[in-house]
Parts: C-alpha cells; structure tokens; sequence
C-alpha cells in the first residue's frame, strides 16, 4: 500500500496548468516540522518536499492560505520516469 499522511504548510505553488487532457495541476512546496517516536526516543522532523494536486483537489490547494498548516493525503510517486526523486501526489486537504 502506498497511502503518505503529512500535516505541513504550503510555502510556495505554481500557477496552475493543464494536461494535454485539460485536468488541472498545480505544483508546490511543502513543509513539516514536527516530533515523532522513534526507538524509545524522540526526534524532531524537518523538512521540506515537492507535492502536486491534480484535478478536484487543485481548488482546495489553490485556496490555502500561505504557511497555513494542514493535514494531507495521497500517496508518493516518482517525479517522472527518468527521476528517482519522490513527489507528494495530493488526494485530500483537510483544514
């Protein structure tokens, strides 16, 4: 199963663009900062990851205010074919 759970602030989108099919997209930045569990102890998370939002979700995206922290759904993929790099496929933006 490939679900990805994230709360984190958008701080920097693109314009929105279309497919050769018309569905809508747009590209952004992300970032967490945050503390998880791990072996016993705690640890401070930060970082900052690519995501894109296509289709339907692209409004809600579209709409978040600057730095605002929300929590996101979707699941990782590869940039493209040729890219080993991970990009943050959005499906669902709870406020």
């Amino acid at each position: 199963m490939n679900q990805f759970i994230l709360t984190a602030a958008l701080i920097a989108k693109e314009a929105i663009r279309y497919t050769p099919a018309g569905i809508p997209v747009i590209e952004c930045q992300l970032e967490h900062a945050g503390v998880v569990q791990e072996a016993e102890g705690q640890r401070e998370v930060r970082m900052k990851l690519e995501a894109i939002a296509i289709g339907e979700v692209h409004q809600r995206l579209d709409r978040l205010e600057m730095g605002r922290a929300v929590t996101m759904k979707g699941f990782l993929a590869q940039k493209n074919l040729r890219s080993q790099r991970l990009v943050f496929h959005i499906t669902n933006i709870e406020a």
